[in-house]
């Protein structure tokens, strides 16, 4: 009976260690935003609405935490693909994995990194829509969105070029001894997951308030949103599709991790969708 334990005990710790492994990381964020999805995310939505209603009352502090909301997805992706990029790609060279004239970039083309850029550029001017709004029929709410949307448009291209850099191999080994670090990585990793769940944050309140989601035809609504959930979501999964674009699986945890917002919002919100008027 001890050796059976023992060995179901071994056996649990194997899968444990296998989820948690660097080059299933991917499988460990479908996982991770699958259940953020179906036990935390009305809760963080709620709390997202909250704080938009309080900063449109003129709440200074919601205004300000506003602000880090969407500060938080424009600089996480760049910091992860830094702290990433050395570890990645060492990793691959001990799998022996091949490299072509484009590095890692998935599908080796232009249109991934231009979609990504339009994903990030329309969450900018959301964000600068919603600043001016916060500041109705003053000169602060002009600026002040005129200000966030020159930042975040130079910023998205800025961090469209680090995100895909990540996918070339570096020429040269880090100067910075942390960088080489495998600590430097855990930390990449944590940015790509924390700036994820504010992806979906994001997402979770665009599907339950936009009414094209909610109201017309079947079809009319549920293609546009799963295109709409999967380019969100791929803004952050992108980063691990490297090491497990080849597996049969990925697509299914892929959309395994959205089936929560699209089951949600098609079969269960019609009728019901939510302003933050």
């Amino acid at each position: 009976m001890d050796g059976h334990d023992n060995q179901t005990h071994a056996s649990a710790l194997n899968r444990a260690a296998y989820i948690f492994a660097g080059k299933n990381r991917g499988l460990l964020l479908d996982v991770t935003i699958f259940l953020a999805n179906v036990f935390l995310m009305r809760l963080l939505v709620g709390v997202f609405l909250d704080i938009f209603q309080q900063a449109s009352a003129g709440d200074t502090f919601a205004k300000a935490e506003l602000l880090f909301f969407y500060l938080g997805m424009l600089v996480l992706p760049s910091v992860g693909a830094v702290l990433k990029r050395w570890h990645l790609h060492q990793r691959l060279k001990r799998l022996r994995e091949k490299e072509d004239k484009w590095g890692w970039l998935p599908f080796g083309c232009i249109f991934i990194p231009v979609a990504y850029l339009i994903v990030n550029m329309w969450i900018t001017l959301a964000f600068a829509l919603s600043f001016l709004e916060l500041f109705p029929d003053s000169e602060l709410g002009s600026t002040g969105s005129g200000l966030l949307l020159t930042f975040g448009l130079v910023y998205n291209v800025f961090q469209t070029v680090l995100v895909f850099r990540y996918f070339s191999p570096p020429k040269r080994t880090p100067k910075h001894k942390f960088l080489r670090d495998p600590r430097s990585e855990v930390l990449g990793d944590v940015c790509i997951f924390l700036n994820m769940i504010l992806y979906q944050v994001l997402l979770n309140w665009g599907a339950l308030t936009y009414p094209g989601f909610h109201e017309g035809k079947f079809v009319d609504r549920f293609f546009p949103l799963i295109i709409f959930a999967l380019l969100m979501y791929l803004t952050g999964r992108i980063f691990f599709l490297v090491e497990d674009i080849r597996r049969p699986r990925t697509l299914l945890t892929i959309l395994l991790a959205n089936s929560p917002i699209i089951v949600r919002t098609i079969f269960f919100s019609a009728g019901s969708h939510m302003t933050t008027h």
